[in-house]
């Protein structure tokens, strides 16, 4: 992807999934490889080139936008969002990531500018998140966007029965 070249946010599509996972997947291989073994890491970012076709087309969430960063005719990222999973007022970012050849070219942020949008359309207040407590990269990006840490913490067990640290993040929208 040419570093400059315009990028376009627009609605993802079940047509987009296959995109989608590619940027989901070389994301985690490269923003993970410290929480994970290599061979286990290896697995879940090869699940993620699949799940997206699975959920876009699911009807249960419908409810959620997906929004996609185009460069030219690639995808360069994409976020996941919409009401919280808990039934509270708040919204929620279930998954954000750019593909790692435009890391630090203003694509995450562009996303999360554009789904704040939309959120604050639905009528949010507040948005919330959770991340990997060892995905450092991911958590800078967070603060330096203005997300705070809300002292909840949880562990989420990926598979391989080895819980990760998950901590949350919350910003105020409007």
């Amino acid at each position: 992807m040419r570093v400059g070249s315009p990028l376009l946010v627009r609605a993802g599509t079940l047509a987009d999934a296959e995109a989608i996972g590619e940027v989901h997947a070389q994301a985690w291989r490269a923003g993970h490889r410290d929480v994970f073994e290599s061979g286990w890491l290896d697995r879940l970012a090869r699940r993620r080139l699949t799940l997206w076709a699975e959920v876009l087309a699911d009807p249960r969430r419908r409810a959620n936008t997906m929004l996609v960063a185009q460069r030219g005719d690639r995808i360069a990222g994409f976020v996941y969002a919409g009401p919280h999973t808990d039934g509270s007022s708040d919204a929620e970012i279930l998954d954000c990531y750019a593909h790692p050849s435009v890391w630090g070219q203003g694509v995450a942020a562009t996303l999360m500018d554009s789904a704040t949008e939309l959120l604050v359309e639905g009528r949010h207040r507040r948005v919330r998140l959770w991340t990997m407590a060892g995905a450092n990269r991911a958590r800078h990006f967070y603060t330096a966007y203005g997300f705070a840490e809300t002292g909840r913490r949880r562990e989420h067990d990926f598979g391989d029965g080895r819980p990760v640290l998950e901590i949350e993040y919350a910003r105020r929208i409007r």
